[in-house]
Parts: C-alpha cells; sequence; structure tokens
C-alpha cells in the first residue's frame, strides 16, 4: 500500500492580500472592500465561528453586483468547509465560486479556484479531475507570469503522477517547482518539496535517501515553526522505520506527529497517522493492535472521507480479520471495500463525462458566436463576397460531415471489439462456480472465502479492463497471474504456469491490447488434457524491433491430437480462442492498416515435441 501511506504536501492557495495603490475615492473603496475580505479568508483557521460572522457583516456591504458577492461568498464558505475538513462541501463551494467568477467576467481568482478544486478532488482520490484543474491552474499562471503560482502547479501536478508511478514527470515537475521556490526563497515550500522528494525515493525503496530527505525537511519546518509540517514529516519517518524493522524509533515518531496532529485538530493528518500505524502493526503480525489503529482511522475519516485511504485500510482488515479466523467480519469488510472502490470508479467516470460535456457546450458557445459575427459581415460584403462564403460553409460542411462518419466508423469498430472481449466470460464462470461449488461440498470455509475473493477480483479486472483499448504489461500479468491461479486450483496445481519477460521490457509503461493471451490459456486448459504432474504453461515475451512477441506454450496432446479426438467422438470443434482472437485481430487491422497484429499457432508434433505454441506479433507501443 505504498501509494496512499505516506503523507504527500500538497499546497492549497488562500486569498493575497490586495496592495492598494492611487486610484479615484471609488475605485479606491472597492480595492479596500476586496482587502478586508482576502484578510477574512486568511485568518478563517484561527477561529472559524467568529470569522464567519465578521465575512457575513462584511459580504453585506459588497459594493459588487448579485452574481460576484455570491462569488465571494462561496469562495469564502468553500475555506470555511476545507478548515472544518468537510471536504465535499468544500469542493463544492469552490465549483460554485468558479461559475460565479467566470459568470461576471472576473478572471483575477480562477487560477486559485483551480488549484483548490484540484487539491480536493486529490483528497477524494479523483486523480483525473485534479490533474484536469492542476494543468488550467498552470496555464493561467503561466499567462499572470505569477512565480509562486507557476511553482505551485508544478509540485501539485508532480503529486499526481506520483500517484500513477510515472516517476519521471514527478522528478521533472518537482524540479521545476524547486528551481523556483529557491529563486524565491520561499523556505516553507522547500521543505514540502523536500518531503515529496523522500516520499517518492521511499516509493521505489531507495530507503536511504528517503531519510535523508525526510531530516532535511523536519529541520526545515523546525527552523519554520511550522507543527503541521513537523507531524507530516514524523509520520512519515514512522512509517520508513516501520519498514525497516525498527519499530521503537518507527512508534516514538508516529506518537509525536499524533500529539501534533491532536493539537491541531488536523483529522486529515490523523487518518494518515493512524493508517501507518496499523499497517506496521499488521506487517509485525500484531493483528489486535492493528485491527485498534485501523478503526481509529476510520473513526477520523467518517468526516473528512478521504477514500483512497479507507480503500487501502478496508483491504488490510480484511486480511485482519482472515488471520483471526474471522470470516463473517471479512467478507463484511470485503463487500465495504468493493463498494467503495466501486464509488471512486464511478466517480472519476462520472467526472470526464462532465468534463466532456463543459468542453462541448464551449466549443457550441464559440461556434455561435462564430455564425452571428459571420452573419453580421455578410450584410455588409458585395455579392461576390455572399458567394466565397457560401464556399468556404460547403466546404467546412462537407469536411465536418465526413469527420463524424470517421468518428461513427471507429466507434462501431471500438463497440464491437469490446463485445467480443465479453464473449470470453461465459465459459470460465461456469468452470469458476463448479469449481466453487466443489470447494463448499467438501466443507473448506477457508479455501471458499479466497476462491470467492480472488474470483472477484478477477471480475472486476476483467470488466475493468475490457473497456480499455490498450492496458499496460503489467496489468495484462495482473489479469493473467489471477486467472491462472483460480483454474489451476480446479487441477489441483498440477499446471506449472510461469510468465516471462526481457530484462529491457517495462512493465509500467508498454502498452498491449487487454486480455489477447487469456483466451490461448484457456483453450490450452480446456483441451490440452494438462491432467499430468509436469504439466506446464509457459508465457514468454521478448521485443524485437518494432513489434512486441508473445509465445505461449504448452506440453498438452497438441492441437492437431484434440481435433483428431473430437472427430473420433462424431464433435465438430471449433477453437472459440482462436475465432474470437482472429476478430479481434481483424478489428484491430481496421483500426490502423499501418501497425497489423499477426498470429501463428502450431503444434510441437512437427518438431519432435508434444504440445501447442501460439505466436502473437503486436507493435510495441509505450505510454510516452
Amino acid at each position: 500500500m505504498v501509494n496512499t501511506r505516506l503523507l504527500i504536501i500538497p499546497l492549497l492557495f488562500l486569498q493575497l492580500t490586495i496592495q492598494i495603490k492611487g486610484q479615484n475615492s471609488e475605485h479606491n473603496s472597492d480595492e479596500k472592500w476586496k482587502q478586508r475580505m482576502g484578510e477574512l479568508n486568511a485568518i478563517v483557521y484561527e477561529n472559524i465561528d467568529s470569522v464567519y460572522n465578521l465575512a457575513i457583516d462584511h459580504l453585506d456591504e459588497c459594493p459588487f453586483s448579485t452574481v460576484k458577492r455570491k462569488a465571494y461568498y462561496h469562495n469564502f464558505m468553500a475555506e470555511v468547509y476545507y478548515y472544518k475538513q468537510e471536504l465535499e462541501h468544500s469542493l463544492r463551494s469552490y465549483q460554485s465560486s468558479l461559475a460565479n467568477f467566470k459568470e461576471v467576467g472576473d478572471s483575477t481568482h480562477l487560477a486559485v479556484l483551480y488549484n483548490n478544486i484540484g487539491l480536493l478532488q486529490y483528497l477524494q482520490a479523483n486523480f483525473d479531475s485534479a490533474l484536469v484543474a492542476y494543468n488550467h491552474s498552470l496555464e493561467l499562471e503561466k499567462k499572470a507570469n505569477n512565480k509562486e503560482g507557476i511553482a505551485m502547479s508544478y509540485q501539485n501536478l508532480g503529486i499526481i503522477y506520483g500517484k500513477w508511478q510515472r516517476y519521471d514527470q514527478v522528478y521533472e515537475y518537482y524540479g521545476n517547482a524547486l528551481a523556483i521556490y529557491e529563486e524565491l526563497e520561499d523556505y516553507s515550500s522547500i521543505a514540502a518539496v523536500t518531503n515529496n522528494l523522500a516520499v517518492i525515493s521511499v516509493r521505489i525503496n531507495d530507503l536511504e535517501a528517503g531519510f535523508r530527505y525526510y531530516k532535511r525537511a523536519y529541520e526545515a519546518y523546525r527552523n519554520l515553526g511550522q507543527k503541521d509540517g513537523m507531524a507530516s514529516v514524523s509520520a512519515n519517518l514512522g512509517r520508513l522505520f516501520g519498514l525497516q524493522g525498527q519499530n521503537s524509533r518507527a512508534d516514538d515518531y508516529f506518537n509525536e506527529a499524533l500529539k501534533i496532529f491532536k493539537d491541531l485538530d488536523d483529522h486529515i493528518g490523523l487518518v494518515h497517522t493512524y493508517s501507518m500505524m496499523g499497517e506496521m502493526h499488521l506487517n509485525n503480525d500484531h493483528v489486535d493492535l492493528a485491527l485498534n489503529a485501523y478503526e481509529k482511522a476510520a473513526e477520523y475519516n467518517e468526516k473528512v472521507g478521504l477514500r483512497e485511504v479507507r480503500s487501502d485500510n478496508l483491504e488490510e482488515l480484511y486480511q485482519a480479520y482472515k488471520a483471526l479466523g474471522k470470516y463473517k467480519q471479512a467478507n463484511d469488510v470485503l463487500e465495504k471495500s468493493y463498494a467503495l472502490k466501486d464509488s471512486i470508479y464511478d466517480q472519476q467516470q462520472l467526472d470526464k463525462v462532465i468534463e466532456l460535456e463543459k468542453k462541448y457546450h464551449n466549443e457550441k458557445s464559440q461556434k455561435e458566436l462564430l455564425l452571428i459575427t459571420a452573419k453580421a459581415e455578410r450584410n455588409r460584403m458585395y455579392m461576390w463576397g455572399v458567394s466565397v462564403l457560401f464556399i468556404l460553409l460547403s466546404v467546412i460542411a462537407l469536411i465536418w460531415l465526413n469527420v463524424l462518419k470517421i468518428k461513427e466508423r471507429q466507434r462501431r469498430l471500438n463497440m464491437e471489439q469490446k463485445v467480443l472481449r465479453t464473449q470470453m466470460n461465459p465459459h470460465f464462470i461456469f468452470n469458476s462456480l463448479s469449481a466453487l461449488q466443489c470447494i463448499i461440498l467438501e466443507n473448506n470455509q477457508e479455501d471458499a472465502v479466497d476462491f470467492v475473493a480472488d474470483f472477484s477480483v478477477l471480475m472486476r479486472l476483467i470488466l475493468q479492463y475490457a473497456k480499455e483499448e490498450r492496458i499496460t504489461l503489467k496489468k495484462e500479468k495482473e489479469i493473467l497471474d489471477k486467472y491462472m491461479s483460480l483454474q489451476n486450483r480446479r487441477f489441483d496445481n498440477k499446471i506449472n504456469y510461469k510468465i516471462e519477460f526481457e530484462d529491457a521490457i517495462e512493465l509500467s509503461s508498454v502498452m498491449v491490447p487487454p486480455m489477447l493471451t487469456q483466451p490461448f490459456l484457456e483453450n490450452a486448459i480446456e483441451h490440452g488434457e494438462l491432467n499430468k504432474e509436469d504439466s506446464y504453461i509457459h508465457v514468454h515475451l521478448q521485443r524485437r524491433d518494432d513489434k512486441l512477441v508473445f509465445s505461449i506454450e504448452d506440453n498438452g496432446i497438441g492441437i492437431k491430437r484434440a481435433m483428431e479426438k473430437n472427430k473420433v467422438k462424431g464433435k465438430k470443434h471449433t477453437s472459440i480462442a482462436m475465432g474470437l482472437t482472429k476478430e479481434r485481430l481483424d478489428l484491430m487491422n481496421n483500426n490502423d492498416k499501418k501497425k497489423s497484429v499477426t498470429f501463428v499457432v502450431e503444434d510441437l508434433s512437427k518438431y519432435g515435441g508434444k504440445g501447442t505454441r501460439v505466436i502473437f506479433r503486436v507493435p510495441y507501443t509505450t505510454l510516452n
């Protein structure tokens, strides 16, 4: 659970105090009002109730329009909710403020609002939406040449890419941010970036570098007198020593972090710290202590709603309850974990749809404005101008219709491919349920729980990634490993399965069509008669020029004998795996004529051996 067990320090903008220059008295009064509003935003954390009353009185004297007054009100309430750690309410208020400022054409606040929206989306595990918001903030800060804002946006973008383990981008963005902070002599922000560099070092298992960065960050925060930063680094140091088995030192740092976070009433910090403690106790087989820590984390998380941390904690609670033999509690926790993961995934998809709708309406408004302008211009033109415009519009219409046809054809091909993928599931589901039935009849409760858990994970992976055109090799391997683990239980683990890669292949960056290999594994199991102790299925991947070559080999009876046996029995067998794969490959070739995807099937008897070998050659594609 490396990804969420460390306290990353993102940056939250506060309203900046506005400097007043020599202006006329009316304009000067407006600026004084905005300056006072900024001051109230900046001190809201000190005493929320008192500052709230002052802000409401000040908003009653707002010299601007009703819509702009609402913008300032929502912005203030967003910060109130944030410091109350009611994150969902804070996010909605920032979004309302953003919409109001856009409506009145005031762009001076947009970069700050996008940054804060990105932070709240990040805290709620909506990383795609956070990335969009941070990019908007960066673009606006660059236009304004605001170096502090640019550095903050770089740092927050680095945090998002860290969640996706895109470490090249992480170091690039952190490096850009650090250079600007050093130029500005912003020591607090330098400490935050140093802490985050330590987090990345721990993630890539460079614990020594992580310790050095943490110590530098801790000293910087102590010199600045920033207790919240000291607490975050202490919690991270506690986890670092826990990973190294130095439990006494880990407890010292955890307790220091807990004391500071409790003094500050920082529920987010407490959730992360208790979660790290639970992880350490569970790794040391102190199950009761782990359960207590996770329950404390859940108690504080009820209010702040850190969904990704909650999801990780539920997974580990499942392991803890299972270790204690409390299978009912384990099953209840597992159901909650799946429900939470579904909600995170659904929210991410909803955010994507909303973003697309915004882009669509924006483009639609721009097109309508263009048409109105063109019409006004046409009325002032001579007849030859009208003719030119008519020809131009006709050409645009033809191009647009052609684009629509291409998009429709692409959509149809993608849809057909997704339908083909779903056809792979029923055969395997039937066999898996039959195997589960046997386990239940044997009254093997623990194996049944494990089987259902693994089966649920596999189904989730298949449903999630079947929608994608390509996934990483790391995800593809995860699906194949889980699939073969379940299948092997039907044969008392007699099948020796392994998957090998060339050293040069990066599993987390190479992209492949999902589940292209799985049907042939199923074909080998169902028709290869792999029922002997030395039965095996080996998958090997290697790069050849611009192709990635898959080789799937088994030592069953071979495809030729399988077909002969079916013929003797009077069965006319057509391999479902081969048929589906051929159709998928045809669709892929329709999508991209320049990057063909091919495969061959060989019976090893022609080489003096036995079994079947399937070879795929697909384009070598990476994330970049």
